[in-house]
């Protein structure tokens, strides 16, 4: 169970700040079965392919999410698309963004030239998080088309356990709703929150009603086909968190990334953009961002997967279909 005073406040953030079920499904095409298109990029701006394949999905009355870093915000929005921006989360960037918090540790990964870890099970660090994650919102709402959702793309969350992930995304929620109050953020806005990663532990979260509300969709990265075009367990937990919250999957893949180790030569087989096409077509999967490369976090290839039914958002427990 989360934290007394913060589920209890956290309460109200799911009529205010969360109260995004018109904006999911519209009144009278709630059960309407709707493709979705995904740009997004974490290292540049969007590439003009992808992002020209998201303008022509709005167009055609599909739902688009754009989720970037704010330093590639893109002006103006144009209506029908969700806004959806980065926070690097469970870490920091080395200098002054570190230097705001209590402690911090190597990532002991390929970031650590730049980047150093936090521990967001430690509630001042969470504070500080979420006061970011507020801003980010509050310049979000400021860009994004009337009626579209603002949310934030929290990085780095691996470590966290199911609790931890209801901690930091209930107390994002609880400040969104405070901020709403104080008219920092518009009354209207309809605001949330991206799972990131670790479908295992968000599935649990979900599973035992630790979080007030469920994500606005989920990630999983690294996503692979082995040598049978089997999907990855991890890519298959995250399908069944979509398939049972009815909300998108999606998945993001390289051409760096293994898929498997072939049978009589044990050479091995790199994720292909065929590969992500196939996974595409994978039961409750809404789409596939392929890159080239993990160096970049820009993907140049996205391929829409399956229609998604959203649940309408406000009844008890949306994750029960």
């Amino acid at each position: 169970m989360g934290k007394p005073g913060i589920r209890t406040f956290a309460a109200l953030a799911v009529c205010g700040a969360l109260a995004i079920g018109t904006l999911y499904a519209p009144p009278g095409a709630a059960q309407e079965l709707k493709k979705q298109y995904w740009a997004t990029s974490l290292s540049r701006s969007v590439d003009d392919v992808v992002l020209q394949g998201l303008y022509e999905a709005v167009a055609r009355g599909e739902v688009g999410w754009l989720d970037i870093d704010p330093k590639y915000l893109i002006r103006p929005l144009r209506p029908g698309i969700n806004l959806i921006l980065y926070h690097v989360g469970g870490n920091c960037y080395i200098g002054d963004d570190c230097d705001r918090f209590p402690d911090s540790q190597s990532t002991g990964d390929r970031w650590g030239n730049t980047e150093r870890a936090v521990d967001l099970d430690d509630p001042e660090v969470r504070k500080i998080v979420v006061e970011d994650l507020v801003a980010i919102v509050r310049s979000g709402d400021e860009v994004a088309p009337e009626g579209a959702i603002v949310g934030v793309h929290l990085d780095n969350v691996h470590k966290l356990d199911a609790q931890g992930l209801a901690d930091i995304f209930n107390e994002f929620l609880t400040a969104v709703e405070a901020a709403r109050q104080q008219g920092r953020i518009s009354k209207n806005r309809k605001v949330g929150y991206v799972a990131k990663n670790n479908p295992s532990r968000f599935k649990r979260a979900l599973d035992e009603n630790l979080l007030t509300a469920p994500p606005l969709y989920q990630i999983n990265e690294n996503a692979r086909l082995d040598a049978d075009g089997v999907l990855d367990r991890q890519s298959q937990t995250a399908g069944d968190i979509g398939r049972r919250c009815r909300i998108p999957v999606f998945l993001k893949t390289f051409g760096s990334d293994v898929a498997f180790k072939g049978e009589r030569d044990g050479s091995t087989v790199y994720v292909t953009q065929s590969m992500a096409r196939q996974m595409a077509q994978a039961p409750d999967i809404s789409g596939v961002a392929w890159s080239a490369d993990e160096r970049s976090y820009r993907p140049t290839l996205f391929v829409q997967g399956s229609p998604l039914r959203h649940a309408p958002f406000g009844s008890a427990n949306p994750c029960d279909g």
